[in-house]
């Protein structure tokens, strides 16, 4: 079971930094790709009016070796990159422990990346690695990947997901409400206090395993071990108690 990983850098300590220098307000976008013989993190969008000032950037910079424009919108443009063999930090920890970038976004301050990895001990070197570089990284989320049938996606029980998304379908988060917490503890046959509760406890759930990982830090043991989830048994007696 592969691992995804949320981390954060500081933009100076990342090759695509030094063009976010030129304006606080600008940020760039990584374009996921398969990974291909193109190398590590070939295409990036950014704000088209900064666009050309940020090529200049790139082409001044020694491990870069080409910069160009390949697509343009009406408000932002694609870059590619290509990265000289003198490329190190956390490019060249990405690329020599073959992690997989899913998404990666950059402000003036930092770098977010999320990585996916075949298993914790890949995490783990490539934790090392970057250390070892002298590079601040910070992991801000850690968990394992799911298979799509898993009653645990996005860290929701199975009764959690269908309250939410049968209070969606009912029109409880409209404005204004189409439906109550009683009407929704009728439609699932339980009270409407056990409704109120599920439905804090999901929608934290659900907050914390996606948009949270924007801004929540947690500290990381690099040493190569799996955190302590407990057995089988107990995640799912965990589940029962905090549905």
């Amino acid at each position: 079971m592969s691992i995804l990983a949320t981390i954060t850098v500081p933009s100076a300590e990342f090759p695509l930094g030094s063009p976010l220098e030129l304006d606080e307000d600008v940020t760039l976008t990584v374009e996921t790709t398969v990974p291909t013989s193109e190398g590590v993190i070939p295409y990036f969008w950014a704000p088209a009016d900064v666009v050309e000032s940020i090529v200049d950037s790139l082409e001044e910079d020694p491990v870069v070796s080409d910069a160009s424009v390949v697509d343009e919108t009406d408000e932002h443009a694609l870059i590619k990159v290509t990265w000289t063999d003198r490329v190190n930090g956390v490019i060249e920890s990405i690329r020599e422990q073959d992690v997989i970038v899913t998404s990666a976004t950059g402000t003036e301050t930092r770098w977010t990346f999320r990585l996916r990895f075949p298993s914790y001990e890949d995490l783990s070197a490539f934790y090392t690695d970057c250390v070892d570089q002298g590079i601040s990284v910070e992991l801000v989320q850690l968990h394992e990947t799911v298979s799509p049938s898993d009653d645990r996606r996005f860290g929701l029980t199975a009764a959690q997901r269908d309250l939410i998304v049968a209070a969606d379908d009912a029109g409880y988060f409209d404005v204004p409400r189409r439906t109550t917490l009683v009407e929704l503890g009728d439609q699932l046959d339980i009270s409407d206090s056990a409704v109120s509760q599920r439905l804090r406890r999901g929608l934290t759930a659900l907050i914390n395993s996606t948009v949270a990982a924007d801004s929540a830090s947690d500290e990381f043991d690099p040493s190569p071990r799996r955190p302590e989830h407990g057995s089988e048994s107990e995640r799912q007696s965990d589940a029962e108690r905090t549905d």
